[in-house]
């Protein structure tokens, strides 16, 4: 169920957890602003995410594995939308907020429809892709899951 080996990326994340407590000393308050170098960021590795699942399904020979690479790419695109608040957070009024849902004509009525479709579909990708079974098939990475949760 785990892989306990320990990869070279790694050294990576032992070097970024302690610098990010020493460099949020330093860094201005607003660089955590909405729309701000962070959330960009944040998005840069959403966007990672997304083409990471889209080459895993490229390279599968399963077709139960390309349905759990699609629902990978679903729940990034997912993330990455809610990240965004769904486009509201593009429309950044002048004093700072975003509007109301209600202000986005077709789109403030469709949106929350639509998200819960991709939401249908993606639990319908994972029922396809048996996700249940894959779990007890695939080796997780250990490593690599405490420094996601930490």
């Amino acid at each position: 169920m785990f892989d306990k080996r320990f990869y070279p990326h790694l050294w990576l994340l032992i070097i970024y957890i302690p610098f990010v407590f020493i460099v949020k000393e330093f860094l201005p308050q607003n660089a955590a602003r909405e729309n701000g170098p962070i959330e960009n960021f944040q998005l840069v590795l959403l966007a990672v995410g997304i083409y990471l699942c889209w080459q895993g399904m490229k390279k599968t020979r399963g077709s139960m594995d390309k349905y759990i690479w699609q629902a990978g790419m679903l729940f990034y695109i997912l993330v990455f939308g809610r990240e965004l608040s769904w486009g509201r957070a593009l429309l950044m009024q002048s004093d700072g907020t975003m509007p109301k849902w209600r202000e986005l004509g077709i789109w403030g009525d469709i949106a929350h429809p639509l998200i819960g479709l991709l939401i249908a579909l993606l639990l319908f990708l994972f029922w396809r892709g048996r996700f249940f079974r894959f779990l007890k098939t695939v080796k997780i990475p250990m490593w690599d899951l405490i420094f996601l949760v930490l």
